[in-house]
């Protein structure tokens, strides 16, 4: 696979960010006097969460088409690798619109 270290490091740093994120967004209540910086961070901080199992089978699929569709046809194999790198770089933007959009809105 030719984009094997990007796509390692982007798990990686998803996971970490992920982490970090919830640490981070752990009170329940977030509050700013303004109910539309809190409904949209609620729902980034929701997206974010449950992205995790989307794109965990999403994942297994690109996976699926890399290794045994593309074992016997060549353009499953690109279309396979292409969705692999795809999606570990948007799990990676997933994980951070949060992070990013509560440090945007503080003041």
């Amino acid at each position: 696979m030719v984009y094997k270290k990007i796509t390692i490091v982007a798990i990686i740093i998803s996971i970490i960010i992920c982490v970090i994120s919830n640490i981070t967004f752990a009170a329940t209540d977030i509050t700013s006097n303004d109910k539309i910086i809190d409904s949209t961070l609620n729902i980034l901080i929701f997206l974010q969460k449950y992205s995790w199992p989307v794109l965990t089978l999403l994942f297994i699929y690109a996976l699926y088409q890399f290794y045994v569709a593309g074992s016997e046809i060549l353009e499953s194999k690109i279309i396979g690798q292409r969705l692999i790198v795809g999606i570990a770089v948007f799990m990676v933007i997933i994980q951070c619109l949060p992070l990013f959009y509560a440090f945007v809105t503080v003041k």
